[in-house]
């Protein structure tokens, strides 16, 4: 046998009331014996409430809601009913209930007294009514059921509002009523009644107390509550949008996620299924396939170690510190009974091992009182100054990680810590039983569903789910937009492979910028930008990426100017990590260079820059290793730039510098003018950040840079003259290119590091040198070093366009995925 339970949301419609009737079928038409719990239709027990308030006030306006109430019942009626026989008999049995409930409605307008008692009654109309309804609609359609008023069989003390059950008396009354009763019971949840017959309700949680009181009393199978969420979710779907639905979990583990939060079920309400060892399972009505979630004494822990994740929102944190509570006996009982007589209920409680001070955790509207109550009790000792004046922290949250297997597994606890730390968020305060059971961290309220949504991502990271990375993306001109093309090309595969979920919350360019949490959509970005972006503003851009407060937030600057690097130090303080292939922020002053590093170090936050040098190969990753690894550079050469690499490529077949500039202009080689590739500025950005990783202190005025072209062509005023200067200048390489072949060698414009001199420069190098095969635009650069001595550790590739870079930035978004677990 099963009992089932359905609430006020399963019920809160006539349509959804035939919903429940059809799952009832189900389980019928299984041959399955069951027993069905209903709560009052939704809305139901606040209306009967509200409606006693406004009686006892002597509000008239009350005869107005009990017509509403009458209506929402007879609509059920209508609905559900089809012949007009039975809807007349129907409508009987609920308008005498209705005229019982106006009779009592009028004696207290009369009298203007509304006890406990009293308000009991009233409340116990609405399970009285949508259990007659429900019953006699089931009986039309072919069901044979009897009406169960629950007063009749459950025995309580005499708490009005929250009755204590007489398990002797109500467990021998429904074992005997069923066994003279065997057709379905619809049975009336929340309420019950004493030896007198004085009507009672059963508190929060009513109705799930009522199915664990039958189901225990009868044995059953197991009990089944029927809700309007797939069991017990991992964690809040409204701040967790990951969050899914749980196999099973333990009691305890039930009781301590509904403890701090988690609305899955009263824990009160499953004492009685508990004590007899009775499966609980939560169920949908709205998606009955889905098997919910199964709550039972063991389950396979196989599955997950921790399994939800919930939280108190709103708390307030007291700090109680001084030298004299060292060594005193006694002072936790002081602190813990002065609370008590105050009747204020502790959250959560953390105490020092040096006994030097003690923090909890109680509701903010308690947080004033408490601080009062403390500091009595304690006047002696905070004016001799052996305890100091108790503090409150304000706008805190607990959040409560839960697993009854984390006491098997290591580590849970270096995860949970490691998580948070690399998304910027302090744990205040941490509280953990021996059990092991749960892990308690007080935290600042704003960053509480960051947290939550870190700590899901790490903890519930398998090979079905993946982490996710926000992404805020300044600029999207050649290599932004390539960025945003590859991220959508390949989210399959680095769903599959990386598991991770790269969301692009933030676009802004020149003309528009657009952000929306929820995920831009990548394949029609453009069209969005144009139709819903707003006027690009940097400042609004970053504040409103901070506001979020995102996990896992990166942001990524493909812009090639200042704007953005000038608020680095900014952003990394504020939790977020940066991916750029802008080199200025590395090539500023060294104090710059190494306050960035400080600061992402500082806020457990990554810098990513690897397409600084050399685009998606992997020069700076490999420099790094090897300096980690002990090594020591003596000298870096490298061709650094696609453009001046095709450049001297083609000039081996060219007798005109001039014109294999203006082609490679043509082919997008250069910038849109090509000087800016021609002074030098951009090989020695990369020469200087080269350096400063070896920890060599350099600024780019130390490096020596020998320009390609003339200081009258750098002047020119269009690019035509600028041509026509150059044509004047060809002759001073060519002859350089001639008497170099003279010699079996190429001309190539090397950067090059050496016994504490930088300096770019146009060499002769022959058939030995690893340059001397380079082709079209290809990059390279060779490390020597202590390890590398005698044959330097050359890396050679395409280092320059737009898909190339792209693809080195989405290796540094995948990098921070690694670092972030």
């Amino acid at each position: 046998m099963r009992i089932l339970k359905f609430g006020g949301s399963s019920v809160g419609t006539p349509e959804r009331i035939s919903n429940v009737i059809n799952i009832l079928k189900t389980y019928s038409d299984s041959g399955i014996h069951i027993g069905v719990v209903s709560s009052a239709f939704q809305t139901v027990t606040d209306r009967l409430i509200a409606l006693a308030n406004k009686t006892v006030a002597r509000n008239d306006s009350y005869k107005d809601d009990l017509e509403a109430l009458k209506q929402i019942h007879y609509d059920a009626v209508n609905y559900l009913i089809q012949t007009k026989s039975d809807k007349v008999a129907v409508g009987k049995k609920v308008m005498n209930l209705i005229v019982e409930l106006e009779e009592i409605l009028h004696g207290i307008f009369l009298i203007q007294e509304l006890t406990p008692r009293t308000l009991d009654y009233i409340e116990s109309f609405g399970e009285r009514l949508s259990c007659t309804i429900i019953s006699e609609a089931m009986n039309a359609r072919g069901f044979e059921t009897e009406f169960l008023d629950a007063r009749k069989v459950i025995k309580t003390d005499k708490s009005f509002g929250n009755a204590k059950v007489d398990f002797e008396t109500t467990d021998k009354n429904i074992v005997e009523y069923f066994a003279a009763h065997p057709k379905i019971q619809i049975i009336t949840g929340f309420i019950g009644s004493t030896e007198n017959g004085d009507t009672t309700t059963l508190g929060r949680g009513g109705s799930d107390y009522s199915a664990s009181i039958f189901g225990a009393a009868l044995d059953v199978e197991e009990i089944e509550i029927w809700t309007d969420v797939d069991g017990i979710l991992t964690a809040d779907p409204r701040k967790v949008t990951d969050a899914f639905s749980l196999k099973a979990v333990t009691y305890e583990e039930a009781m301590e996620m509904s403890h701090f939060g988690a609305k899955v079920i009263h824990p009160p309400t499953m004492k009685p299924a508990l004590k007899k060892k009775i499966k609980i399972r939560i169920k949908n009505t709205f998606n009955p396939s889905h098997d919910g979630t199964l709550i039972a004494d063991k389950t396979n822990a196989a599955e997950l170690t921790v399994k939800g994740i919930s939280s108190i929102d709103d708390i307030s944190l007291l700090q109680i510190t001084g030298s004299g509570m060292v060594g005193v006996v006694g002072i936790s009982s002081r602190l813990f009974g002065a609370l008590a007589k105050a009747k204020i209920n502790i959250i959560l409680i953390t105490q020092a091992s040096s006994e030097h001070s003690i923090c909890l955790a109680v509701l903010p509207q308690n947080g004033p009182l408490a601080k009062e109550v403390i500091e009595e009790e304690f006047r002696w000792e905070i004016r001799d100054g052996m305890i100091d004046e108790v503090v409150i922290e304000p706008d805190m949250s607990i959040i409560a990680v839960v697993g009854e297997d984390m006491k098997h597994t290591p580590a849970v606890s270096g995860k949970i810590f490691q998580s948070l730390g690399k998304n910027g968020i302090n744990i205040i305060a941490i509280a953990q039983g021996s059990s092991e059971l749960n892990v308690s961290l007080v935290i600042q309220k704003q960053f509480l569903k960051k947290a939550l949504n870190v700590l899901h991502d790490s903890l519930f990271l398998s090979r079905d789910r993946q982490k996710t990375l926000n992404i805020f993306l300044v600029g999207t001109g050649l290599v932004g937009g390539a960025l945003l093309k590859i991220i959508h090309e390949r989210k399959e595969f680095i769903a599959e492979k990386i598991h991770a979920k790269l969301k692009v919350i933030g676009l802004i360019n020149i003309d528009n910028m657009l952000m929306n949490e929820k995920g831009i959509e990548l394949s029609n970005w453009q069209n969005l930008m144009t139709k819903e972006g707003s006027k690009p503003d940097l400042d609004k851009f970053i504040e409103s990426m901070k506001g979020l407060k995102l996990p896992n937030s990166i942001l990524v600057d493909c812009t090639a100017s200042d704007g953005v690097v000038n608020n680095y130090l900014k952003i990394l303080s504020s939790s977020i990590s940066i991916v750029t292939p802008n080199k200025i922020a590395n090539t500023q002053s060294y104090q710059q260079f190494l306050a960035l590093r400080d600061t992402a170090a500082k806020y457990n936050v990554q810098f990513k820059y690897g397409t600084n040098v050399g685009a998606t190969l992997p020069v700076i990753a490999t420099l790094k290793d090897m300096i980690a690894n002990g090594d020591k550079i003596e000298k870096i050469e490298g061709v650094f730039s696609g453009t001046l690499s095709f450049i001297f490529n083609t000039l081996k077949e060219s007798d005109s510098f001039s014109e294999v500039v203006r082609l490679a202009k043509e082919k997008g080689y250069t910038e849109p003018d090509p000087r800016d590739d021609l002074r030098g500025l951009d090989m020695a950005r990369k020469l200087l950040i080269l350096v400063r990783e070896c920890g060599i202190q350099m600024e780019l005025s130390d490096i020596e840079v020998e320009k390609l072209i003339s200081a009258e062509a750098d002047k020119a005023k269009t690019l035509e003259e600028f041509y026509e200067i150059m044509k004047k200048d060809d002759h001073k390489i060519i002859e350089r290119k001639k008497k170099a072949a003279e010699k079996g060698c190429v001309l190539c414009y090397i950067a090059k590091y050496e016994n504490g001199k930088a300096k770019l420069s146009i060499e002769e190098i022959d058939k030995n040198h690893s340059f001397f095969g380079l082709t079209r635009s290809e990059n390279i650069v060779a490390f020597t070093t202590m390890n590398f001595k005698e044959c330097p550790l050359t890396i050679k590739g395409f280092g320059a366009g737009a898909e190339y870079t792209a693809g080195g930035i989405l290796s540094d978004i995948l990098r921070i995925s690694n670092y972030l677990g």
